[in-house]
């Protein structure tokens, strides 16, 4: 009868040895603790790991949960084997599983005017100095995205030394790389006009590095991602259909990839594989089917 309960705890020390991460190692113990208490008193390896997988597809639906925890089981086997506790079991079992790829929700061309003149009319009736200022930020952040396909976590680093106003070229900082793209001179002369409403709304942060201010934020502190999520949503609202930074991000994407051959492309939309942008442009082809 098969109990690898007693193993957990050795696994969870190897996982520790070859320096995995924290969560890791805690999701990996889990799995395996999981797969002990789903084998235990089963006789044959073989069944025991085919009993786990039946099991597990049944209490998990979504198969990338199902892929990580086969993945978790397959170190925890591959332990137990080289301790000479298991013999050699059917890998067969634990195979990825394929998931058909779901395609991605772009805006269409109708959907991406009427978002990008929201934020603009919003400017134009505004009331107050105060709505006139955050209406002006929120067309400089929609515009932005909308055309360099920046992700909101790089939108809310910007600052104003990453705009180099000869070049007309942004400084994109990411969380471990940066790039460097050129912005349209119509772009360029919003982010100036953003900067001197911004600098007449409120003087005392004339001189705050960052890009993008907040009317509740501590003095000269940049917003924060929450809050671009809440100008889409507010934005949502209004419009009567889903807009949101990620489908105006792709529809920008999906526009470059039709007209530019660009090998490295990827870079220019902050992916570090090549291939990320490839399993894109494939759910953009589904999409269109």
């Amino acid at each position: 009868m098969l109990d690898f309960t007693p193993n957990v705890k050795a696994f969870e020390a190897y996982l520790k040895s070859l320096n995995k991460s924290f969560h890791t190692v805690k999701q990996y113990t889990i799995d395996a603790n999981q797969f002990a208490i789903i084998t235990k008193n089963i006789e044959d390896i073989n069944e025991a790991v085919k009993r786990y997988t039946i099991e597990i597809q049944t209490l998990y639906p979504s198969t990338n949960s199902v892929n990580r925890k086969f993945a978790a089981i397959r170190q925890f086997l591959s332990f137990l084997h080289s301790r000479g506790v298991i013999p050699v079991y059917n890998e067969q079992y634990l195979q990825k599983l394929t998931k058909e790829p779901t395609p991605l929700v772009v805006l269409k061309k109708k959907q991406l005017q009427k978002a990008l003149s929201f934020w603009p009319h919003q400017y134009e009736i505004a009331l107050t100095e105060e709505h006139a200022w955050l209406a002006l930020r929120n067309t400089a952040i929609v515009y932005i995205i909308a055309e360099l396909a920046l992700k909101p976590a790089e939108v809310v680093r910007m600052q104003w030394r990453h705009i180099d106003a000869t070049t007309n070229e942004l400084t994109v900082i990411a969380s471990k790389s940066f790039r460097i793209l050129s912005i349209t001179k119509e772009l360029f002369a919003l982010l100036l006009r953003y900067q001197q409403h911004t600098n007449t709304f409120m003087p005392l942060t004339e001189y705050s590095p960052y890009v993008w201010l907040g009317v509740g934020n501590k003095l000269g502190e940049p917003i924060s991602v929450k809050t671009i999520e809440r100008i889409y949503k507010a934005m949502s609202e209004q419009l009567g259909f889903k807009v949101t930074a990620t489908n105006m991000r792709y529809h920008a994407i999906q526009k470059e990839l039709k007209n530019s051959e660009d090998l490295d492309l990827y870079k220019q939309f902050g992916y570090a594989r090549k291939w990320v942008l490839d399993e894109r442009g494939q759910r953009f082809n589904q999409k269109e089917k």
